[in-house]
């Protein structure tokens, strides 16, 4: 009789700083089902894999699942994967935090679950060669990666019903075990007995493996997954299957199936990862990071982190404490966007970054003002940082933009805005009612950051000014500017010159913005002095704004608003408004304890309007607050040989929370 051995893979995940409801939502309707439905049948063995960051929450906040867990791998029916504890894109990170993510989560599995794991699940499955040797130096003996790797190296669905063999250039080996397709696309969506058929359709000898690995969440969270995988019993004729057909088909973990079977040969798999995925990203997942400048700006800063953690000297307590911070800030999801959420869920990439200041604060505490001019973001360009005890302001060349302000005290970076993009997906909105509701769409032709210097045609309004509609008259946008940074004492200056041109009427004429930012030691704030200048021979009638735009934690909710004086008004951050002879304009956010203001030097007109973006959810296309806008603009007209100035400060506050 022909037979097959088959395993049975899930992973569970929820990424640091998700909401309280999302971790218990897939525990109610996902997590604690499958794992009962597996414990009332012990002929069924499984491979389990579930993040540390989720782990973590199961401990706090359901421990009875944890006690589940340890009787399966008790009894012989569960095997625990390692992976990196918070779950992070392994390629893209150092090796040292590669074999210290392993590490982390080993030891966690070791100590609750007295398992001993043998392999380590891969986040989202990003497989590349050069992943051998620090797998294998971490302790690895095999992972698994899509069927579709093994496609590309040559090997038919048939040919690789087992696992192989891969080796790093210096001969180090971990075994790899190719993911059925076919499988992955029927668990749990179609029948039960279509899946036995396609292992029926398999079944050779006994040395042939055909296995399942997906996510634990399309086991009952999904939208309509519970009702159909629990309540009417997807699950359990699954189950029943899989005993009433013992004679050919055995269930087995992996772990054991290596004792059991040698390798079937030798594999040089190429980068890549599960089918939508290379879809997604354009064939590489590193495209992500060029697709999105957000997402590498938070790479780079993670690299910049991780190389002062690793740099840090101190008491072992505080080097593990920011070693913890940095893996956090190393979560996978606020990094990239396929169709769900990620890069777009606000929280998440808030919280990144949070963990990431929050490792810095420890590994690089600094008790004066440092400057720096080095290629942060790989554009083949120097950019200007400058960090202080109170906040970080890195400086881009190109508008002379501030891109990061951090908020060293809370922490947070007050500029991790998301500018609006087309998605694929948005094409599809006008199919349905919901995705209607969205339009029309507005996509920002520059990024969403501070200190834009604007020259607005005499039809801008506040309207088409955040539709991203109206009439640029200069090129200082998004253009080079000139850098020259200086050091005196505790007191940095960067001064940004740009001799470009504003159309007046049917002229374009030459025109030079130079602006200069203070940072001093002693305080938390960001000083702000512009100059505008002309040397033709007539009077040009100009005006000028500056655009910042900044990220709490809500746009709309209790404790998060603007204060604006005169007058104390304080609408919430989500508002679009036009004010008069604005003083001072500051956004609070009670829930964190912080606040960022603008304080002018001589009054403003200032617009104030929200970043929404459309992106996909599980129950469909949903807006999403990504950052507000504060524009001051002034009517001038400039005289030749005659600067205009004016100046304004940037300040971060602290205040109790709620």
């Amino acid at each position: 009789m022909a037979r097959i051995q088959f395993a049975f893979c899930v992973h569970g995940h929820q990424p640091v700083g998700n909401l309280q409801f999302v971790f218990e939502n897939a525990y109610d309707k996902a997590y604690r089902p499958f794992l009962e439905a597996v414990r009332r049948h012990p002929e069924v063995k499984v491979v389990l894999h579930y993040s540390g960051s989720l782990l973590q929450w199961l401990e706090q906040n359901r421990p009875e699942m944890l006690d589940l867990i340890a009787g399966l791998v008790a009894r012989g029916q569960a095997e625990m994967m390692s992976g990196g504890f918070y779950e992070p894109i392994l390629p893209i990170i150092p090796d040292r935090d590669k074999q210290g993510q392993i590490a982390a989560l080993t030891r966690y599995l070791e100590l609750h679950f007295k398992a001993h794991p043998k392999g380590l699940w891969l986040t989202e499955r990003v497989w590349q060669p050069d992943l051998v040797a620090p797998l294998r130096r971490a302790g690895v003996e095999y992972t698994i990666v899509d069927d579709n790797n093994f496609q590309h190296a040559g090997l038919s669905e048939e040919q690789s019903l087992g696992h192989f063999t891969a080796r790093s250039a210096d001969g180090q080996a971990i075994e790899v075990f190719p993911i059925n397709a076919f499988l992955r696309r029927a668990i749990p969506f179609r029948p039960p007995e279509e899946a036995l058929d396609h292992l029926r359709r398999l079944a050779g000898d006994d040395s042939r493996l055909a296995l399942f690995a997906d996510d634990a969440e399309k086991l009952g969270e999904w939208p309509g997954t519970h009702q159909w995988v629990y309540q009417e019993g997807w699950l359990e004729r699954f189950f029943h299957l899989l005993a009433d057909n013992r004679d050919w088909l055995q269930m087995t973990t992996l772990s054991d199936y290596l004792k059991a079977a040698p390798p079937r040969g030798q594999v040089d798999l190429p980068a890549g990862s599960y089918a939508e995925m290379m879809e997604w990203s354009g064939g590489s997942w590193q495209n992500f990071l060029k697709r999105y400048p957000e997402s590498n700006l938070m790479y780079r800063k993670m690299r910049r982190v991780s190389d002062e953690v690793a740099q840090a000297t101190g008491d072992e307590a505080t080097l593990a404490r920011a070693r913890d911070l940095l893996y956090r800030g190393q979560s996978n999801c606020p990094y990239w966007h396929g169709v769900f959420g990620g890069l777009y869920l606000l929280h998440l990439r808030l919280a990144n970054y949070q963990n990431l200041i929050a490792a810095e604060n420890l590994a690089s505490p600094g008790g004066s003002v440092d400057v720096r001019q080095l290629d942060f973001d790989g554009d083949g360009h120097d950019e200007v940082l400058v960090s202080s005890p109170h906040l970080n302001l890195y400086v881009h060349r190109l508008g002379g933009q501030a891109f990061e302000l951090d908020h060293r005290a809370v922490p947070w970076n007050v500029l991790a805005t998301l500018a609006r993009r087309h998605e694929g997906y948005h094409d599809r909105l006008g199919e349905s009612d919901p995705g209607r509701a969205l339009l029309p769409l507005h996509y920002d032709w520059y990024p969403r950051r501070a200190l834009i210097d604007h020259f607005l045609r005499d039809d801008t309004n506040l309207q088409n000014l955040a539709d991203c509609e109206y009439g640029e008259q200069g090129d200082f946008v998004n253009l080079p500017y000139q850098v020259e940074v200086k050091k005196d004492g505790d007191q940095a200056e960067i001064v940004l010159v740009r001799d470009g041109g504003v159309w007046a009427g049917k002229e374009f004429v030459p025109l030079r913005v130079s602006k200069t930012l203070r940072v001093s030691g002693d305080a938390p704030q960001v000083e702000v002095e512009y100059r505008l200048e002309h040397a033709g021979p007539k009077p040009v009638p100009l005006w000028f704004a500056c655009e910042s735009n900044f990220v709490l934690s809500a746009g709309n909710a209790p404790g998060r608003h603007y204060r604006i004086e005169p007058g104390g008004r304080t609408p919430p951050l989500e508002a679009q408004e036009a004010h008069e002879n604005v003083t001072e304009i500051a956004l609070v956010d009670e829930w964190l304890g912080c606040s960022v203001g603008l304080r002018y030097g001589e009054p403003a007109t200032v617009w104030t309007f929200p970043l929404r973006t459309v992106s996909q959810g599980l129950d469909g296309p949903t807006r999403a607050y990504q950052g507000s806008a504060v524009t001051a603009h002034w009517r001038i007209t400039l005289q030749p040989g005659k600067p205009w100035t004016t100046s304004f400060v940037v300040r971060l506050g602290t205040m109790a929370t709620r």
